[in-house]
Parts: C-alpha cells; structure tokens; sequence
C-alpha cells in the first residue's frame, strides 16, 4: 500500500504516476467563468472527482459556444471535450484528475476563436 498525504499550494500537482495513468490534484485558478481565456482538450479522455468545495467545468463540444457543469459529490466525470474550470467565487475547490502520462494537449484561445465567454 502506498499512502500519499497532499497539500493544495498550486493549479496541479501530480500525486502519483506509473507508466499507464497518473493522479494528480487539480484546484482552478479561475474564481468565475469570465476569467477563463483559453479551454484545453486532450489526446486521451480524463476522469475528475471532486474531493472538496465546488468547481464548475467550462466545456465545449467542437469550440462553437460555451456550456457551464457544476462538479457534483460522489460523479465521476469523463472529459473529451475542450474544457477549463472555475471556483465559483473563489471558493475552496478540488479535484482529483486522472490521465495517462504522456497525454498530450491542445489550446483553444476564446478570444481569438470568438466564443461568447457567458454562452449558456
């Protein structure tokens, strides 16, 4: 058994990795959606479990208009789709995120794609 206690002093910290997946604890630095000027999408899906607070993930399906999810306790959620997120209100927010190792990412700038930020 391996026990890894962790503190939350940063955006992401991996936590633990193998050469299949890696776990790492994610906490937004955005405190509202209209913060966010990029989204990101990823080679490989990757699962988020809210641990503590409330994150709202900023997704879109294919860069064309915005749609806001409310992380909820006791979800698993599996992203494909071009994402971000925010702490709604600076509140305390933290999930733990797991991906493979070697994902690869994408950026998509919102301001020079002209997506409306507040889209619902």
């Amino acid at each position: 058994m391996i026990e890894i206690p962790f503190s939350v002093n940063s955006r992401w910290k991996v936590v633990f990795k193998t050469m299949a997946w890696q776990c790492g604890i994610y906490q937004p630095e955005f405190t509202s959606a209209g913060e966010i000027e990029y989204l990101e999408k990823h080679d490989h899906p990757e699962a988020f479990l809210l641990i503590k607070g409330a994150i709202t993930l900023v997704l879109s399906e294919n860069g064309a208009g915005l749609k806001e999810i409310p992380l909820r306790r006791n979800c698993l959620y599996i992203i494909t789709e071009w994402h971000n997120a925010y702490r709604p209100e600076g509140e305390e927010g933290i999930a733990l995120v797991i991906e493979p190792p070697t994902v690869r990412t994408q950026y998509l700038n919102l301001r020079l794609n002209g997506i409306p930020k507040n889209a619902p």
